[in-house]
Order: C-alpha cells, then sequence, then structure tokens
C-alpha cells in the first residue's frame, strides 16, 4: 500500500529546493490549476479587485509586464543569487 505526503512532508521539501527550482514549481502548479478550470468561485472583494485591474490594464497596456519576460526576469535575478 502506498503512504501518501503530508502536507508538513511536502513543504520541508519544497524548503530544501533553491529559489529557481521553487519558483519551477509554482509555475507548474499554477499551470495544473490553470488547465484544470476548476477554479472555485471568487468573492466579491476579489472580483472588484480583479476588475479594478483589468480595467486599469484596459486603460494603459503598456502598464502590464508580459508572464513571460517576467518570469525570465526573476529566474536570472535568482539564478545569479544561487
Amino acid at each position: 500500500m502506498q503512504r501518501l505526503i503530508s502536507k508538513t512532508e511536502i513543504v520541508c521539501g519544497i524548503k530544501k529546493l533553491n529559489v529557481v527550482e521553487r519558483l519551477g514549481l509554482i509555475t507548474e502548479i499554477w499551470d495544473d490549476i490553470k488547465e484544470s478550470q476548476a477554479l472555485e468561485l471568487i468573492s466579491d472583494d476579489e472580483r472588484k479587485i480583479l476588475l479594478n485591474r483589468l480595467a486599469g490594464y484596459t486603460a494603459d497596456p503598456d502598464s502590464a509586464t508580459d508572464w513571460i519576460e517576467l518570469k525570465q526576469e526573476i529566474y536570472n535575478r535568482y539564478a545569479e543569487e544561487s
């Protein structure tokens, strides 16, 4: 019988990873959540925040940073420190 790993064990394992590896894990988890399309409903406050951010982006699209560029910048910054 296969034993399930506890949340504490997972967190301890994650803390042993370097920053670049942890960022990669975050990306994998986020992509998996995004693909599952099983997101729960958001609160009214969260909806207001998202709508405000969308309005800001719509008013000035150049104010946003492309996710791929931002991710690369973060990887580069922390790869130098590792």
